[in-house]
């Protein structure tokens, strides 16, 4: 039963990582800093989030997907596009990271790079007139997206050995429920540990079996 279990879980764990898609994420880090130092009272988060609400539209994301070549359309990159802004406790750095998740490595990196190198082009174009000169920011590239390992070996040894751990405790499991549940006696140690006296001798059972004369 142990064993049985073990293998019929690995093998579903292999058919799994053979048809799910895989899932990258890709993400490229802009540094944004305001031109000139923030107000009194002023919160960098709120900062960002204004300007990445200005800048962030259709047409950026449009243009992104136009110059990486990414194949799934415009409402695709903006449900699987995630804007992270930050706030480095401590220090005067703060930014946003563009995260993209996808399917396709390269396609997926490619995409996320675009879309940050055409923010940090865009707050350039318009520093002076964010929300009347009030947000203006100006914006560099901190670190560009790598393109991630696209291996299927990795992912299926390591679903293999998750599988087989599960498959241990479950088959082990059951194993140990069946054994307690048997009553049957397989020898002497069986009738000594059940009875608690010791056994003197045992005659086998020479009874014919059914059907037999």
């Amino acid at each position: 039963m142990l064993l049985g279990v073990v293998l019929l879980l690995v093998l579903a764990s292999l058919v799994f990582s053979a048809l799910r898609e895989p899932v990258y994420e890709a993400e490229a880090v802009v540094e944004i800093l305001p031109q000139g130092s923030l107000g009194t009272g002023q919160d960098p988060e709120v900062f960002l989030e204004e300007v990445v609400g200005v800048v962030n539209t259709g047409d950026l994301r449009q243009e992104a997907i136009e110059r990486s070549g990414w194949p799934h359309g415009e409402q695709r990159f903006r449900q699987q596009l995630s804007l992270q802004p930050f706030v480095e406790q401590g220090s005067e750095e703060i930014g946003l990271a563009v995260r993209l998740t996808g399917a396709e490595p390269e396609t997926t990196t490619r995409a996320a790079n675009a879309y940050a190198t055409l923010f940090v082009e865009r707050v350039d174009q318009l520093s002076d007139r964010l929300a009347g000169g009030s947000l203006a920011a100006e914006a560099s590239m901190q670190s560009l997206a790598a393109a991630p390992e696209n291996s299927f070996l990795p992912r299926a040894v390591m679903h293999a050995l998750l599988a087989a751990g599960v498959g241990v405790v479950v088959g082990g499991a059951g194993a140990l429920l069946l054994e307690s549940r048997d009553r049957n006696w397989r020898g002497a140690r069986d009738a000594e540990l059940t009875l608690r006296a010791p056994v003197l001798g045992v005659i086998p059972d020479y009874s014919p079996e059914e059907g037999e004369v």
